[in-house]
């Protein structure tokens, strides 16, 4: 065991350092992950451990195994490695910018590619056969903080680029980052739509926990303790105090582990211990916050314990220790038990002024039973028996009894019988149990449970992992808890489907079975057996809600019965959450008519990939994250108009023009939304369909597109009747997607229909266009045409009257062509007799006829003969002069 080392680790400042660091079973555990995953093509993972648990020491120490200079691990990448290492400590700033000035990159322009670019050069220079780049960023969390208030779209979508690069099996790049709290933690301020991107950037990394166990730590506390304090003990008072820490269950001891560090620890007692290890962790904010301790010369450390004054260094010595060393940190509103603090402290001035003889006996109980309540499990047993001997045994007092009383008798501390341990208390007038009896005659008996459970219980929306990675497709399912199974509901928005929860003693689960044979929608259903213990824990939960309404202005009584029902909550929480995903009996899982079988969360989201496999199996494949959500960014905005400017003017190119050596998001989008599909923009001759690709998972989609065409033939449809089928089963598209498809698809057949705005014809679909119409659907409806056999017939003679050639097919160029020579202002030929100026007129009705139509073709035969009737009648017998007309007609046209 080493004496030295540093309360702190900085990954950069102690890299030349002599590191002591003692490699634990679970940081080899965590090499071993590494490695294995490495090998399996996995490159980016993200190292989660609580402060105190070593990671910068982690870091450093696999470094340094790495690179051969001490072997602390087995961390055999590859052979005869050739290793260069870029190591970052994270701060809260930008960590785009962060990374442009470690590897100079000036340019605001593309600097996202041009990091990643700079990154694989320095793993290139290591050589082609055996280089291997690690970065480490260490305190990678703070790069999160920074980036959830500045700019998350942009500093977020780097971490998932960078993430990508360096997941690329192809190169030995490996990305490890630590962090102490999970990934999307920090998003907290966020908005629900960005948290869900933060979940997406999650799954680019393998978390792995990094935790040591509180035994690992003892272990090595005990190893030191044993080296470095010579205080003698008596076996005997040993394995008494520890038979009572063991019996109290405040924490999850292994009693044979227990027994061969109980001697090494002492003076320290294994209650004291466990909360001093733990305490640590949670305040001390350094990686050898343990080791700080054992290694203290202040008089509340170790190597200042006084065995006159107490037999151990038991849980008021901790107290000291904690008080003096972190007092600022655990007065101030950042400590997260800043209330249960200021109630040892509360209660201590409650003890200096109401008693006066063995007060520091009264102040070591306070002591003992505030640390207990904020450390000790919530199923362990703090009462009279265990507190008076530990009192005794561990804190030299020896009448632990009268002690505990005598608090109890001035309200100083109160034993709470449903919970079976004492707590900290200022004092009230109201007798709370009498009061809850009187509440239960006021407050009639639960009736509807899930309007109770709705008010308790607040569901996040559940992400189908497997079905997302294989389709591109995000979804996200909603709980809704319900008396009777949910039949009508369908799923909206941003919303895929429901986990519907039943509450109800008085349905069978055959009700619940024959109710889910006929949903269509993606519905999973889960009863509850056990709904009578549930309506019964909300009804005590009820009683004391109104107790506290009624006694509002008692806050010593209101913080006690919100404490209370708070541990009421965490009951309910277990009768409910806890069951859902251990395959409880009390709890039946169905969809399809089926009885499913969930043991762990692992078979629940399973479960959710295949109802979304069989309930949206007509989803086409789309593996682009910018555009396949709910909500598109406001880059991709504007990505959008480039592409719809692209595929406007540059129809006809290869790649619609876009460079070859660049990729802008625009072009990413037409490779992966048509290119990939073998949708192409160019038909071969005007009467020949788009292409599209036989095999493209495209092609479901491709065809409901078309009949909504088919279907608009005789009738005009709004855009928004094509954007509600696309919401819906069997493809219930995200909304980016669909702001993408039906631009696209409508560009594509543009031929085929007429489209109108607010009823106004549209002769040519611009960029703008494509651009409102998806904006505002319900103001675009389209008329596909329908003229074949003699309506054909009757057009063509139109054509050849006006000296143009005949079609095969009716589409928009031909009918625009067509109806040219007739919207000529009369003003525009004044050279012409007062015939043609009548003409020009009536052609102008025509035109004026035809954009106000809803059925363009339908009003060119109606109007066209009735404009013209008027030069047949009367030219009839002079067929040149008429033929001189059109001619002129249409020279003026042209």
């Amino acid at each position: 065991m080493a004496n030295n080392f540093t309360t702190s680790v900085n990954i950069l400042r102690d890299t030349e350092r002599d590191l002591n660091y003692i490699p634990t079973p679970n940081a080899g555990q965590v090499v071993s992950q590494i490695v294995n995953d490495f090998k399996k093509g996995i490159r980016s993972f993200n190292i989660i451990g609580t402060y105190g648990t070593g990671k910068s020491s982690f870091l450093l120490a696999l470094e340094q195994s790495i690179k051969g200079k001490k072997r602390y691990f087995e961390a055999n990448f590859i052979t005869n490695p050739k290793v260069d290492f870029v190591k970052i400590v994270g701060s809260y700033t930008s960590i785009v910018e962060q990374f442009s000035d470690i590897f100079e990159v000036n340019t605001n322009k593309n600097k996202h590619e041009n990091i990643l670019s700079e990154i694989f050069n320095r793993y290139h220079s290591l050589g082609k056969s055996n280089g291997i780049l690690l970065l480490f960023l260490d305190e990678f969390g703070k790069f999160l903080e920074y980036a959830s208030k500045h700019n998350p779209e942009n500093e977020l979508y780097f971490i998932q680029q960078l993430a990508e690069f360096c997941n690329n099996p192809k190169y030995n790049i490996v990305l490890i980052t630590t962090v102490h709290q999970s990934f999307e933690s920090y998003a907290y301020s966020l908005s629900s739509t960005q948290k869900q991107e933060w979940v997406k950037v999650k799954g680019r990394f393998r978390e792995i926990t990094f935790n040591e166990p509180v035994e690992q730590l003892l272990y090595l506390a005990s190893e030191y303790v044993a080296e470095n304090v010579a205080i003698q003990p008596t076996s005997s008072t040993i394995e008494q105090c520890l038979n009572l820490s063991v019996a109290t269950k405040a924490f999850n001891f292994n009693k044979d582990f227990l027994n061969k560090i109980a001697t090494k620890l002492y003076p320290l007692d294994m209650l004291a211990a466990n909360t001093l290890t733990l305490s640590l962790q949670r305040y001390g904010q350094n990686e050898r916050s343990l080791f700080t301790f054992l290694e203290s010369t202040d008089h509340t450390g170790l190597t200042k314990f006084n065995q006159r004054e107490n037999q151990f260094y038991n849980l008021s010595c901790v107290y000291d220790y904690l008080n003096f060393n972190f007092y600022s940190f655990l007065t101030s509103k950042y400590n997260p038990d800043f209330s249960a603090w200021s109630s040892i402290r509360s209660a201590i001035e409650n003890v200096e002024r109401t008693f006066d003889a063995s007060i520091n006996d009264y102040i070591k109980a306070v002591k003992t039973i505030g640390l207990l309540n904020i450390f000790s499990a919530s199923g362990s047993i703090i009462d009279d028996r265990f507190l008076s001997n530990y009192l005794t045994i561990a804190s030299g007092v020896s009448n632990g009894t009268t002690i505990i009383k005598n608090l109890e008798t001035k309200n100083i501390i109160r034993f709470r019988s449903h919970s079976k341990r004492y707590i900290l208390f200022e004092g009230t007038d109201l007798d709370i149990q009498t009061a809850l009896i009187e509440a239960g005659n006021k407050i009639s008996e639960v009736g509807d449970v899930t309007l109770l459970l709705s008010k308790y219980f607040q569901f996040s929306p559940v992400f189908a992992k497997l079905y997302s990675y294989e389709k591109g497709t995000p979804r996200f399912f909603e709980f809704k808890i319900s008396e009777y199974p949910i039949t009508k509901e369908i799923p909206k928005g941003e919303n895929d489907g429901f986990v519907n929860l039943i509450f109800n003693s008085k349905i069978k689960v055959t009700d619940v079975l024959e109710a889910s044979k006929t949903q269509k929608e993606a519905i999973i259903y889960c009863f509850f057996k056990n709904s009578t213990e549930i309506k019964n824990l909300l009804f005590e939960i009820e009683k004391i809600q109104k107790v506290i309404e009624e006694n509002g202005d008692d806050k010593v009584a209101k913080r006690e019965l919100e404490n209370i029902v708070d541990a009421q909550i965490r009951l309910l929480n277990h009768y409910i959450s806890d069951s859902i995903y251990t395959g409880s009996k009390d709890v039946k899982w169905f969809f399809k008519g089926e009885e499913k079988k969930i043991s762990n969360k692992r078979d629940f989201n399973k479960l959710l990939s295949q109802v979304c496999s069989i309930i949206y199996d007509a989803t086409p494949v789309f593996k682009n994250e910018l555009v396949n959500k709910h909500r598109i960014s406001s880059s991709i905005h504007t990505a959008k108009k480039n592409y719809f400017k692209a595929l406007v003017n540059n129809w006809d190119e290869e790649n619609l023009g876009f460079d070859e050596s660049k990729f802008p998001p625009e072009k990413t989008i037409f490779l992966s939304l048509l290119k990939e599909n073998g949708i192409s923009p160019v038909r071969e001759n005007r009467f020949e369909v788009v292409a599209i690709d036989k095999n493209s998972t495209f092609n479901r989609l491709w065809k409901v597109s078309e009949k909504f065409l088919e279907n608009s033939k005789s009738e005009q449809k709004p855009i928004s009747e094509f954007v509600e089928i696309l919401n819906k089963r069997p493809f219930k598209l995200k909304q980016g997607l669909i702001d993408f498809w039906i631009p696209t698809f409508l560009f594509l057949k543009r031929d085929d229909f007429a489209i109108f705005n607010e009823n106004v014809y549209i002769p040519q679909l611009s960029e703008e266009n494509l651009e409102l119409i998806i904006k505002y659907p319900n103001d675009y409806s389209i008329k596909t045409f329908d003229i074949e056999g003699v309506k054909l017939d009757i057009f063509n003679s139109y054509r050849t009257f006006l000296n143009q050639s005949t079609e095969l097919k009716f589409d928009n160029n031909s009918f625009i062509e067509t109806i040219k020579p007739f919207i000529v202002f009369y003003r525009q030929l004044p050279e012409y007799s007062k015939q043609t100026k009548r003409l020009s007129a009536a052609a102008l009705k025509v035109r004026q006829a035809i954009a106000k139509s809803k059925d363009p073709e339908v009003t060119f035969f109606e109007a066209f003969p009735n404009a013209l009737n008027f030069s047949l009648n009367t030219l009839q017998k002079d067929k040149s002069k008429l033929q001189g007309y059109a001619v002129n007609l249409q020279n003026a046209v042209r």
